[in-house]
């Protein structure tokens, strides 16, 4: 495994590492493995040695940022779903379905979580009860997650996406539709739109107040990535081999032409990350290469050359709070710090 002179500190794990989340606070980084267990550490340039936890009996289907801004949320494919605070021993186990998968779990900024379990969505107050019962979607939940003010949840499927509110006590959704298997969810950070990837290389979203449609297509592979830089104005994708940012101010990326920024034609984006603050994305790809690329124009910078063996795709890519921290994790069990600092003393450009 080749190292970088940007790189501040790195860790092997020798197993896959299947996912990579931040709470919310920004200051703690959770690493999802392929045997099921964590590994947590401080979100800054002082991280050494990772703690260990033990989780599912299985794997971790989604690991997500929890509530409270402290700890972290993870459903399995044992059907459990886990609360993981960082500085405990041991996790918390919320709630189980026994023989089920929950292949996706959500929080909100108000306290409510959510998950699916196939075609069902369990929505939990802040007591952590599911006063209503199960949501039911069309078909399995493809992404989940609730809007920026924690308002409305939404969980895409099969033919579009089901939204509800969350503190009606009424569990008939409101559906905006459109054919084809919708996967991921995101909301703009504003509330006001809604966007999908979808299973055939494409988005697609709706303006909420009037279910004005958008279609984004030319993708050459799925997008598993999505992020809104700071204030909104673009939204950052994977699955091309550029990062495709498509433009969210002057009215909408009705007609306009996306942003491209890092392009090679022999690897495709898996994963991206908007700095929290800059407007600055941080990109992976598929053979382990990861470049910092400002969107002011600027020329992408090289933080981590590509890597010769196979099995070395990014497969996880987060910011700290502060944005002075980049944690990116390789399919083949690295974990790697950049920071600024570092990138600094060891700029290499595209």
């Amino acid at each position: 495994m080749p190292t970088a002179s940007a790189i501040h500190r790195q860790w092997n794990f020798n197993l896959p590492i299947v996912s990579l989340a931040t709470n919310r606070n920004g200051d703690w980084i959770a690493a999802g493995m392929g045997d099921g267990s964590l590994r947590l550490l401080p979100a800054n340039d002082e991280a050494e040695q990772p703690k260990e936890m033990v989780l599912h009996n299985g794997v971790s289907l989604s690991l997500q940022p929890d509530a409270d801004g402290h700890t972290f949320l993870s459903g399995g494919d044992d059907g459990k779903v886990f609360i993981i605070d960082p500085k405990l021993e041991a996790p918390t186990l919320l709630t189980e379905h026994k023989n089920k998968w929950v292949d996706h779990v959500a929080s909100s900024v108000d306290g409510y979580r959510a998950y699916s379990v196939g075609k069902n969505v369990y929505l939990l107050d802040t007591e952590g009860e599911d006063k209503t019962g199960p949501r039911q979607t069309p078909s399995s939940v493809g992404g989940l997650t609730f809007s920026p003010n924690g308002k409305r949840l939404a969980a895409s499927h099969y033919n579009g996406v089901s939204t509800w509110w969350t503190n009606s006590k009424e569990s008939i959704p409101t559906v905006l539709t459109w054919k084809g298997s919708h996967l991921g969810v995101i909301w703009h950070p504003d509330g006001k739109i809604l966007l999908t990837s979808l299973q055939e290389n494409a988005l697609h979203g709706w303006r909420l107040s009037d279910n004005n449609e958008m279609r984004m297509q030319g993708y050459a592979a799925k997008i598993h990535s999505m992020s809104f830089t700071a204030k909104g104005k673009y939204l950052a994708t994977s699955g091309a081999d550029q990062v495709i940012c498509w433009p969210f101010f002057g009215g909408g990326p009705w007609g306009k032409t996306p942003l491209t920024l890092g392009g090679n034609d022999t690897r495709l984006v898996t994963r991206v990350a908007a700095h929290p603050k800059d407007e600055l994305v941080a990109a992976g790809y598929d053979d382990g290469m990861i470049i910092m690329a400002p969107l002011d124009g600027r020329m992408e910078v090289l933080i981590h050359p590509p890597v010769s063996e196979k099995g070395a795709a990014v497969t996880g890519l987060v910011w700290n709070a502060a944005g002075d921290c980049l944690f990116a994790a390789l399919e083949n069990g690295y974990l790697i710090l950049f920071t600024i600092d570092s990138v600094r003393k060891a700029v290499v450009h595209v």
